[in-house]
């Protein structure tokens, strides 16, 4: 992807796409990071419990500092969000279908047949 609008313009970032839902507009992408919202399926509470704070169940959290509120595995990839990705909000982008680097496999175990 490369984002051709928002505060992240002219960044790229290469993404696996894991499933596809009826609810997404044509080539729309949902960005899955923490910190971003818990979306129509929440599997984060049931896979963090207790007492964390989500933020908006589409939006998730509002600022940088309430990273520190995710469960401590997920608090690096929403700096992330906040730091690299500028917190934009559906940034417009421009893609191409690439084969899915060993290093992105390596780390999400799944590799298309």
């Amino acid at each position: 992807m490369i984002f051709t609008s928002g505060p992240v313009i002219g960044k790229e970032l290469i993404v696996q796409v894991t499933n596809t839902g009826g609810d997404l507009g044509n080539n729309h992408f949902d960005l899955q990071m923490p910190g971003g919202g818990v979306g129509i399926f929440d599997g984060c509470s049931s896979q963090f419990p207790g007492s964390y704070s989500w933020g908006q169940r589409y939006g998730g959290i509002s600022q940088r500092s309430e990273c520190a509120n995710l469960p401590a595995v997920l608090q690096a990839g929403c700096y992330w969000r906040f730091d690299w990705f500028q917190n934009a909000d559906n940034p417009q982008m421009s893609f191409k279908q690439v084969a899915c680097p060993s290093a992105l496999t390596a780390n999400t175990q799944c590799i298309r047949n």
